[in-house]
């Protein structure tokens, strides 16, 4: 072994250190001679290395998403400027990722009207419970709840439980 080498049982809690660069020199020092005499422990540098890479391309994935429909929820409120607007229409024509998710919005948006209209023109409700559950509806719309993120059928089908 050489000096001031770790050993293998170590290597598992220095090697998230290591690829984060979050290890003293001396430290890393040892960790990179380790990992260079010992093919064991280079394996697991890698696979966890390679993990790392792919949870990054997860995460940017997850933004970008998360990107577009903010900017396709602040388009179809009319609440983004001319610039953008012009952009997001551009995107809307080329990017089959952005029509999906403009459709996605326009059929929430869809249900969100047919629902409170529903909602709203039932007879049983007293014009006070309309009054209310209209209001309630048109807050829901302000806050743009329904709009927010995809996965919204299990949010959308506990908001009007209550009102139905």
């Amino acid at each position: 072994m050489l000096k001031g080498e770790i050993k293998c049982s170590d290597i598992g809690k220095l090697i998230i250190k290591y690829i984060n660069f979050d290890l003293n020199k001396k430290d890393t020092l040892r960790v990179a001679i380790h990992l260079r005499n010992c093919p064991k422990c280079m394996e697991k540098y890698t696979l966890t290395l390679k993990r790392k890479n792919e949870l990054k391309k997860i995460f940017i994935e997850i933004e970008k998403k998360l990107k577009m429909q903010n900017e396709i929820s602040e388009y179809m409120d009319n609440e983004c400027e001319e610039e953008s607007r012009f952009i997001i229409e551009a995107m809307l024509t080329c990017d089959n990722d952005y029509k999906k998710e403009f459709e996605d919005n326009l059929k929430l948006k869809n249900l969100l009207r047919q629902a409170s209209k529903g909602i709203i023109e039932n007879k049983k409700m007293k014009t006070a419970q309309k009054i209310i559950a209209k209001r309630r509806l048109e807050k829901y719309e302000t806050e743009k709840f329904l709009y927010k993120t995809i996965p919204l059928f299990q949010h959308l089908r506990r908001a009007f439980a209550k009102y139905v």
